[in-house]
């Protein structure tokens, strides 16, 4: 026991020795944490640098790990920059609140640990793969102990509370500063110390790992692999467009492939290289099929920001399918350079960013002036039912409700399709909610991309099924932007008329 404790004191001791910038920041920020919360949260100008701690942490100990590398060109240079990042927080302390939960920052987290990857150069996908494994074990180990710590300390915090009957009030006041003092300086330290290993070290196989990707991941991919050829079948047979949702999930198809097909290589029964040596191929189709659908949404109502991002991923997931269709350019470390290339251009370069080429694209549609157009990334829009109906013609009304009832009919709206069930539990209607809207904005006569006019709104709280109709209360939309087109977030059913026969 002794030893192991005299082995941790010294592996802590080693990684406060190698980096010296980055434990002083992990204590400074924690304490800037605590002094932001004994304040009451008015020093505004801290949450910026505050928030943005992960990626100025690990923008330095990659500084600092290119600073080591023997033979790295510029050594004296990289060292004096090393030193200089501790400041590189100073421009974050102007940042507006609003522009801090955006997309930049977290594509500035994807960019720092791709660039981390990267800063190692190494071209051997084996070697790469194992950095990347590494780095994510330090990061759950690490922080998998911060949380048990965090938990410990609220336990006997409570306990104490709660016995002794003291600090009645200040549980919150415990509770904040040590989440600030534990996950942004603790977590920072275990880290350090559990990413210090040498990267030549080649770790034994390990058995949960194997059971893990053999018996778990691999087949559960090849049963996605199944399922989305099958729908690529009924797409072209129907010749009908993919969902929307589709593309999130072909672009984790794609991402998992790629990411168990490294890890082979660590596994001593590899029951699947006859699908992971044809990865390329395989994702083809799917890739293909993201690429319609996302051209055919751009070209109805033109990009915005998050139709900006889907491109670059786009873009990020075809690289890497053409470099693995060869083994001279099949490199993890090619694809993660395209990757932080194409998310730091439509990110960073002023002109070319996901806010820029929306506006652009916007402001090229004719829907709206463009000098009246604003961007409200929280745009909501409700139509509710209050007009007159014309019930000539009818001879049954029955309520819907909008969840499942024994006693009436009622018309459900999830997993992207709308549903419409009677009393005794028969599907009456049923079409993806794209479709439907789709439908009633023509039958309304406005065009998608359009501004929707309120003398619109009662043909479009009613859907007409030939032998009936069901009128909605209220319909619920949102656009991301305020030249995007509305889609449908939820709706509720009011009544189910039935026409004479």
């Amino acid at each position: 026991m002794k030893k192991k404790i005299k082995a941790l004191v010294n592996r802590l001791l080693s990684a406060v020795r190698q980096h010296p910038v980055e434990v002083v920041m992990s204590v400074v920020f924690s304490l800037v944490g605590c002094i932001h919360y004994e304040s009451g949260y008015e020093y505004s100008f801290l949450v910026g640098p505050l928030v943005y701690f992960p990626v100025l942490f690990l923008a330095t100990y990659t500084l600092n790990g290119l600073m080591r590398q023997k033979g790295t060109k510029g050594a004296v240079g990289l060292r004096v920059l090393y030193y200089l990042s501790a400041f590189f927080f100073i421009p974050l302390l102007w940042m507006d609140d609003k522009a801090i939960w955006t997309p930049t920052y977290l594509v500035s987290l994807v960019v720092v640990q791709l660039v981390y990857l990267i800063s190692g150069w190494k071209r051997d996908n084996d070697d790469f793969v194992r950095v990347a494994l590494r780095y994510l074990k330090a990061v759950l180990s690490a922080g998998l102990l911060a949380g048990i710590a965090y938990l410990l300390a609220i336990s006997v915090n409570a306990s104490v509370r709660y016995i002794f009957e003291i600090w009645e009030d200040s549980y919150r006041w415990f509770y904040t500063e040590a989440a600030y003092l534990i996950f942004i300086c603790g977590m920072s330290l275990l880290f350090l110390m559990f990413n210090q290993e040498k990267e030549e070290r080649d770790e034994g196989s390990n058995r949960l790992f194997e059971v893990l990707l053999n018996y778990v991941l691999s087949p559960v991919l090849l049963i996605y692999a199944v399922i989305l050829y099958l729908y690529f079948i009924k797409v072209a047979v129907l010749w009908s467009l993919p969902k929307g949702a589709v593309a999130y999930i072909v672009v984790s198809f794609i991402y998992a492939t790629f990411v168990l097909k490294g890890c082979q290589v660590f596994l001593s029964k590899r029951y699947y290289d006859w699908f992971y040596k044809q990865a390329s191929w395989v994702v083809l189709p799917a890739l293909a099929m993201y690429w319609i659908g996302t051209y055919y949404r751009i070209n109805q109502y033109g990009f915005t920001e998050p139709r900006v991002y889907l491109v670059a991923v786009g873009g990020i997931l075809t690289g890497l399918v053409v470099l693995f269709l060869t083994k001279r350019w099949g490199r993890y470390l090619y694809a993660a350079c395209l990757a932080v290339v194409l998310l730091s251009a439509v990110t960073y370069i002023p002109g070319i960013t996901a806010k820029d080429i929306e506006r652009i694209s916007q402001e090229g549609r004719e829907n709206e002036p463009g000098n009246e157009r604003g961007y409200d990334r929280n745009s909501y829009m409700q139509i509710d039912n209050k007009y007159p109906l014309d019930l000539s013609g009818y001879r049954t009304l029955v309520p819907v409700t909008g969840y499942k009832n024994d006693d009436c009919m009622y018309a459900v709206n999830n997993n992207d399709t709308l549903r419409l069930f009677g009393k005794n539990d028969e599907v009456l209607y049923t079409k993806d909610i794209p479709s439907f809207w789709e439908g009633q904005l023509k039958n309304a006569g406005v065009n998608p991309s359009d501004t929707i006019p309120e003398s619109a709104y009662p043909d479009l709280l009613v859907l007409d099924m030939d032998s009936a109709k069901l009128v909605f209360q209220s319909i619920h939309l949102y656009r991301p932007s305020a030249d995007s087109a509305y889609t449908v977030s939820y709706m509720i059913p009011s009544f189910y008329l039935e026409k004479k026969k």
